[in-house]
């Protein structure tokens, strides 16, 4: 079976609003988790790593990785229930991207592939005579598509539509202002030992967390003939207009400090876009709905905050995202760090309560432990993406967590969502280009600085279905990726 692109197969609209009466009271319910299958009971076994010695494929692979503990690497056939190699694959090392898996499985079985996460509006005390004699809530659940930009091709549309609604009960006047409710998620909006790079949120491929994510959490700054404009229009936001003369203009921002820098040249008549990681993201969304509200003639009087939702206030209308499988799908085939945070701590959230950093950890070991037999201390999430050198997985603990997800309800969504060698979608485009691995080997990758690796699936010539997992923490990230593209292909040659 070749592995292809998903999406055909979810045309479905890309959210789904409800209002008023009609709302239910919560979101859609998660299925519980599965017991651990025959399969993943027989991969967890004592004997499983020491039994993969003296075949021919351990000896192929000994032969390229050698004893380096730089490499961990693990293949289980899923078909015979047995190891195939095996070397250092209880040795934990940091798995880059591979993380996602993790999220990935997780937040497909507590909440389920046809999950939508809900976003409130409330209102914290009665509309008399059009008058909101207090403040509009934003509630958020954690949802990384709210307002995405790849889909909906204007991010303001949902905030217009409950902007609507909420004049279509007659609202005119907001004495007080708009509160963004994050709280689902804690105050922490950015992992431990991310890279420099990442500013802590600042840049577009790792931004800010939060429980109310907005527009990718980026502020759009439009700039054209010296001017510029904030999208959302958010005053809360400071902007500090560094820009002289000519050259490159750009917009930044320090780590841990909300001030948006413009800086070198914006006098010129091309309109220009740059995007910002913002510091707090439901300030910026409160903001959004705000400017909505104003836009559909309903006077806001006060300001965009953060803020938690009050007892008592009153559910005017809900938003609903598209379904989580899609969600995963993008994750990994982009293998996009803000889908997977937010995943990641909406799959807490749903487990604990809250999604933390400082909770995330100790919730992914013991759900893996109890869910697909891995043993505590293989398996470390400081973070949902893989960008925190502090993650730490082992082989034997990911091939575990691919037996599970093979053999749960909701498996295909899970191999369609990875990467296939030689597809153009996804991040394996310009590996595995020759059959038999071409359009059969699915997988996750994982670089950063000392990390490349590679984890997924595998049909064998024979028929066999193959998990595998090839962890390299080291400086030669080159030559890795060559020996993983080695071993994948042996593994797809096999022919027993």
């Amino acid at each position: 079976m070749k592995y292809r692109s998903m999406l055909p197969l979810l045309a479905v609209p890309a959210a789904v609003a409800m209002v008023g009466m009609a709302v239910p009271a919560a979101a859609p319910r998660a299925p519980a988790p599965p017991p651990a299958t025959a399969s993943t009971a027989a991969l967890a076994s004592a004997s499983a790593v020491s039994a993969a010695t003296g075949g021919a494929l351990q000896a192929q692979a000994e032969a390229l990785v050698g004893s380096n503990p730089e490499w961990g690497i693990m293949a289980w056939s899923v078909d015979r229930k047995e190891p195939l190699f095996a070397v250092n694959a209880e040795r934990a090392l940091t798995p880059a991207s591979n993380n996602k898996v993790f999220t990935a499985v997780w937040a497909l079985s507590v909440l389920g592939p046809d999950y939508r996460f809900p976003t409130d509006v409330l209102v914290s005390a009665p509309i008399q005579n059009g008058v909101l004699h207090g403040d509009v809530i934003l509630k958020g659940s954690g949802d990384p598509a709210f307002g995405y930009p790849a889909f909906d091709k204007d991010p303001m549309t949902p905030l217009r539509i409950m902007a609507q609604q909420l004049k279509a009960r007659g609202l005119r006047v907001v004495e007080g202002g708009v509160v963004g409710d994050a709280t689902v998620f804690d105050s922490v909006r950015h992992g431990p030992n991310w890279p420099k790079d990442t500013g802590n949120g600042v840049s577009a491929y790792a931004p800010t967390v939060s429980g109310l994510a907005f527009q990718r959490n980026l502020i759009w700054v439009e700039v054209q003939n010296g001017a510029y404009k904030l999208v959302p229009d958010a005053p809360e936001i400071p902007v500090l207009n560094q820009a002289r003369g000519g050259g490159r203009g750009f917009a930044v921002r320090k780590p841990d400090n909300d001030t948006v820098i413009l800086r070198g040249g914006i006098t010129g008549s091309q309109f220009r876009r740059y995007m910002v990681g913002v510091q707090d993201p439901a300030v910026m969304a409160a903001a959004g709905l705000r400017q909505a509200l104003r836009e559909a003639g309903v006077e806001v009087r006060g300001a965009a905050v953060r803020g938690a939702t009050p007892a008592g206030a009153k559910l005017m209308h809900r938003h609903y995202s598209i379904p989580l499988s899609m969600i995963v799908h993008k994750m990994d085939r982009e293998s996009d760090n803000f889908f997977a945070e937010h995943l990641w701590q909406a799959a807490q959230a749903h487990m604990l309560g809250h999604g933390s950093y400082r909770t995330g950890g100790s919730a992914s070991a013991k759900f893996y432990h109890e869910r697909a037999g891995v043993p505590y201390g293989q398996l470390w999430q400081a973070d949902g993406s893989g960008l925190s050198a502090d993650n730490r997985i082992t082989a034997l603990a990911m091939t575990r967590a691919l037996t599970y997800a093979d053999h749960q309800p909701w498996r295909e969504v899970f191999h369609e969502s990875l990467p296939v060698g030689g597809d153009r979608d996804g991040t394996l485009k310009h590996l595995f280009l020759a059959e038999p691995a071409k359009g059969n080997l699915h997988a996750k990758t994982g670089y950063i600085k000392g990390v490349r690796t590679l984890s997924g699936f595998v049909k064998a010539r024979n028929g066999e279905r193959i998990v595998f997992s090839l962890l390299y923490n080291g400086r030669n990230t080159s030559g890795a990726r060559s020996i993983q593209q080695s071993l994948g292909n042996m593994l797809a040659e096999l022919n027993r």
